[in-house]
């Protein structure tokens, strides 16, 4: 459906709005087809198309022609067209005639008008088509313009044309060569520089053939670089050797940009080729030289660097590159300073923009970064290079890594600083303060601490440490048992080896099972300074961190010389502490050591007193033993052949054998007190020997003395002769019972002892240690300060004539002091007496054994069984003969070894060997050994009432001998032989 003229846009709102009677025709409706139809045509058309009708040319347009006549529109729609184009009539009026005239259509491009349009006249340029427009008649009725404004292409290309006109002009004057290309990148121009240079005729040079004036080395390379510029529209640079007109070839640099329309399209190139020879051969120079320089710089250890006069870093040698580990060119410009330690950075930076600005050598130490991730120190210097006139023109720097010397002068001085201080704290606990917080601050750990080691070497005892904060523990106070630290790690202290641990989880040294103690102290890594005196682990020095650290050698070296100087600090301080002591109580001390000493001497000739009674006593019970023998040993055979009817002469005869008992007794604690008794020391446990003793000790004492023991937990094992120590007990039972006539309470308890330093300083012979102890207390008269001092003193006694020997406590300390035991008596008069024993801990692996009372043998008639007797006392002998054949034994007898050893060589019958070990020339050991060498399995028994070291030695009989002391019974002598018979 075709839409009215008027409801066909603006143009035709304007048709239907106007008042169509001026016009020859009339209203649309009136018009003739042919002005229907052109109308219709160019109202739907986007060209900028104008109709001028009738013979006065009424201007018919649309909306794409109305702006190429500005104001005129929309006056001039309808219009006669003279009315509104007078301006160029003169112009315009003919064209349109001629159409009329010749029916024939007019064509232009570019036609020039001279047109007022915006109040100004100004020449315009279009390409128009004028056609002829027939009425119904066929006439001409009107003249149909097509037209398109190229103004403003008109005058750009005048414009570019007077452009190129200048440059062309401008270039051929330029001291360069210049030359531009089209979008194809062929050269469609170069100045007259190019063809005075090059001789290069235009027809030779433009297109392509401007390369044939390069070198062929280069011409493939320079042809392939402007191709692929010119294919991406973006500018070049590049050199290479150009021939000049007399066939020599130059060095010269050919830039260009390229060049777009006010569209964005692709117009070419213009670049210029400048000669570069000379430059080029100066640049080769600084090349070499600067090779040179980086050749010299690469050959010396430390790290050097160049910068512009601004400070740009343009330049390191490898050495700085081999130190931090950095990509070539990464630390150029400003980003060096990133490699400083974060806590010199800003310090650094603001001396060397001070330098920048003044000139000044660049001096300073710093830490800088190195490829391991550690911060080491470095000396940094730097010197400005000046040109003529006196500018800056590079600055050229070097760094020396200073680190090793650095750690040694701030150790140097830190160790300068720990000992001047440490002059300034004389006592120790302020040296070990000092020292352990001013380390721990030095190597900034967690912990650091001082401990001393018992002197067990188990235990060590931190008596003070300093932590970094709050937050972290202190271990000062605590005191920590070394084995649940790790066995292994505790060897090295003790070898002396410092102890360097960086995680303790990994270290193989420590072990799963010993992690639980470190973390229990919150320490992940440590160092541990061992410190031994005498070649004992006696102090260390700790330093503790909670979570894994690597320590370097400096900082373990540091540590174990400020162990050595603390210990030489302790050392002086305590010798400083002793000795103002000393002089503050010099004349005290000096009473006090000749008081020590006096009471030293006493306890000297007391135990020598001892010793000499001892030897004296050992003596004459050995002649005793030797009557005794043939008095017991004659008695008890005389009762074995008395008549049942003589009760008389067998009253006699025991009374007579209870008297030389009591002489047998006597002469044994004779023995005791002397330390020569035979002792067979077997590992005791005395809480069972005190609690077998409860029944024997019920019957020994009173009805009205209450018996209490009481028996230490945990108590420890002893060595000792547990028949002779329930004797001691009993005696010292009787002496306690005897102490309280009316009644009162008897203790005896055991319990673990630890006999020190001091305690052991007081008494001659006492070895420090560790003891079990057996007491005796009971609440009793107790004694003088002068009966205590008697008291161990043989045959003093302070009971009536008639109640005592005077020997018990003899035997206690003499058997006490035989078994390397200490004894020691306390007491008060009135208040009671303690007696208390001190005997030597039994340490490794042993097996207590019981004390089991052995069965009395049968008396048979072994008479198949040969006994040699040998004693050199006649009485003895013949005593000890008809002793044995009473038992049914075949006996023999010498009174000698020589005499024995032939009769052993003789009779391979004999059994036995029963002899006395006191003898002249050959004593019984020595007979038994030479005897046995024949006869390995010859039985041997000994005999003998004072030993002297032949089978007992140090108070303990010898391992696997069999001996009966003098003066036995016939019993006694039955029990051994048949022992001694049965023994596989």
């Amino acid at each position: 459906m075709v839409l009215p003229l008027e409801e066909r846009g603006a143009i035709g709102a304007l048709i239907g709005s106007r008042n169509w009677s001026d016009f020859p025709l009339g209203p649309p409706a009136a018009w003739p087809p042919a002005l229907l139809t052109s109308v219709d045509l160019l109202l739907s058309s986007h060209a900028q198309i104008v109709l001028f009708w009738g013979p006065d040319y009424h201007a018919f347009y649309n909306e794409a022609y109305a702006p190429t006549i500005g104001t005129k529109h929309p006056r001039a729609f309808g219009r006669p067209a003279r009315e509104n184009w007078s301006e160029l009539w003169d112009d315009l009026g003919p064209l349109l005639a001629g159409v009329v005239r010749t029916g024939e259509t007019i064509s232009a491009k570019d036609r020039p008008f001279q047109i007022e349009r915006h109040g100004f006249r100004e020449e315009v340029y279009f390409d128009i088509s004028y056609s002829p427009v027939h009425g119904e008649g066929g006439e001409v009725a009107g003249v149909l313009c097509i037209v398109s404004e190229t103004t403003g292409r008109v005058v750009g290309e005048r414009r570019l044309a007077e452009s190129e006109s200048r440059f062309r002009n401008m270039a051929d004057h330029a001291p360069v060569m210049l030359w531009v290309t089209d979008p194809e990148g062929r050269c469609t121009y170069l100045n007259r520089s190019w063809y005075e240079t090059t001789g290069q005729t235009p027809e030779a040079a433009e297109g392509f053939g401007w390369l044939d004036a390069t070198h062929p080395d280069d011409a493939e390379e320079a042809g392939r670089v402007f191709r692929r510029a010119n294919a991406a529209h973006e500018a070049f640079r590049l050199e290479y050797r150009l021939r000049h007109r007399d066939g020599r070839y130059r060095w010269a640099i050919d830039a260009a940009s390229p060049r777009f329309d006010e569209t964005g399209a692709f117009l070419g190139f213009v670049g210029s080729v400048i000669d570069i020879d000379e430059r080029r051969a100066g640049e080769d120079r600084l090349r070499a030289s600067e090779a040179g320089f980086q050749a010299i710089a690469n050959t010396i250890d430390q790290m050097v660097w160049t910068t512009l006069p601004d400070g740009f870093h343009d330049y390191y040698n490898d050495r700085w590159y081999e130190f931090t580990g950095m990509p070539h060119g990464s630390t150029d410009g400003e980003a060096w300073n990133g490699m400083f330690h974060p806590g010199d950075q800003e310090r650094a930076w603001g001396v060397w923009r001070r330098c920048l600005a003044t000139g000044e050598p660049y001096h300073i130490e710093y830490r800088l970064r190195h490829r391991s991730g550690e911060y080491r120190w470095v000396l940094g210097r730097a010197q400005a290079m000046r040109d003529a006139a006196g500018r800056i023109i590079r600055w050229f720097g070097t760094c020396t890594d200073i680190h090793d010397f650095k750690l040694e002068e701030e150790r140097r001085a830190f160790l300068l600083e720990l000992s001047d201080t440490l002059l300034g704290h004389p006592d120790p606990t302020s040296v070990e303060s000092t020292t352990t917080r001013l380390l721990g601050q030095r190597l900034r750990v967690a912990r650091c601490g001082y401990g001393d080691v018992d002197a067990s070497g188990e235990i060590v005892r931190v008596a003070r440490d300093w932590t970094r904060s709050p937050e972290v523990t202190s271990l000062a106070g605590e005191n920590r048992i070394l084995r649940k630290f790790g066995p292994t790690t505790i060897e090295e202290l003790r070898a002396g080896r410092t102890l360097t641990v960086e995680d303790v989880r990994r270290d193989p040294r420590i072990g799963e099972r010993f992690l639980e103690t470190w973390d229990g102290i919150g320490c992940q890594a440590l160092i541990v300074v061992p410190m031994l005196r005498d070649g004992s682990l006696r102090s260390i020095l700790y330093l503790h961190e909670p979570s894994p650290r690597r320590w370097t050698p400096d900082e373990i070296r540091l540590c174990e010389e400020v162990a050595a100087r603390t210990r030489e600090a302790l050392e002086r301080a305590r010798a400083e502490a002793a000795l103002i002591e000393l002089n503050a109580s010099l004349e005290e001390r000096v009473r006090e050591r000749t008081a020590e000493l006096e009471r030293t001497s006493e306890v000297l000739r007391q135990v020598q007193k001892m010793e000499a009674v001892g030897q004296l006593t050992g003596g004459i019970a050995h002649d005793f033993n030797n009557m005794l023998s043939v008095i017991i040993g004659s008695l008890d055979l005389l009762g074995r052949r008395l008549p049942d009817g003589e009760a008389r002469l067998r009253r006699y005869a025991e009374n007579a054998m209870e008297g030389a008992r009591r002489a047998a007794t006597l002469t044994h604690r004779l023995l005791a007190f002397s330390r020569q008794q035979p002792l067979n020391p077997q590992a005791v446990d005395l809480n069972k020997l005190v609690s077998g003793m409860s029944e024997l000790m019920r019957r020994t004492l009173s009805g009205n003395i209450r018996l209490e023991t009481v028996l230490g937990g945990g108590l420890w094992s002893c060595s000792v002769d547990a028949n002779q120590l329930e004797n001691v007990i009993v005696n010292l039972a009787v002496n306690a019972r005897d102490a309280m006539p009316d009644g009162g309470r008897l203790t005896i308890e055991t319990q673990n002892a630890h006999l020190d330093d001091r305690y052991a300083a007081a008494d001659i012979g006492i070895v420090p240690g560790q003891y079990v102890l057996v007491a005796v207390t009971d609440t009793g008269t107790g004694m003088s300060p002068e009966v205590m001092a008697k008291a161990f003193d043989p045959f003093f006694t302070t009971k009536e004539i008639g109640k005592g020997t005077g020997l018990g406590l003899s035997q206690v300390y003499g058997f006490v002091k035989q078994s390397e035991g200490h004894v020691k008596i306390y007491s008060e008069p009135g208040r009671g007496t303690s007696v208390k024993i001190y005997l030597p801990r039994l340490v490794g692996e042993h097996e207590v054994t019981d004390q089991v009372a052995a069965a009395l043998p049968e008396l048979t008639d072994p008479s198949a069984e040969l006994i040699l007797v040998v004693e050199d006392d006649e009485s003895v002998r013949r005593v000890t003969i008809e002793a044995v054949q009473e038992l049914g034994y075949r006996t023999l007898e010498a009174e000698g070894a020589a005499e024995a050893l032939r009769l052993l060589a003789q009779r391979a019958d004999i059994d036995l060997l029963f002899t006395d070990v006191v003898m002249p020339d050959i004593d019984g050991r020595m007979l038994a050994e030479e005897a046995r060498r024949a006869r390995p399995d010859l039985k041997v028994v000994f005999t003998t009432g004072y030993t002297r070291n032949a089978i007992v030695h140090h108070g303990v009989l010898d391992a696997g001998v069999r001996l009966l002391t003098k003066p036995f019974s016939l019993e006694d002598l039955a029990m051994k032989l048949r022992d001694a018979f049965d023994e596989t």
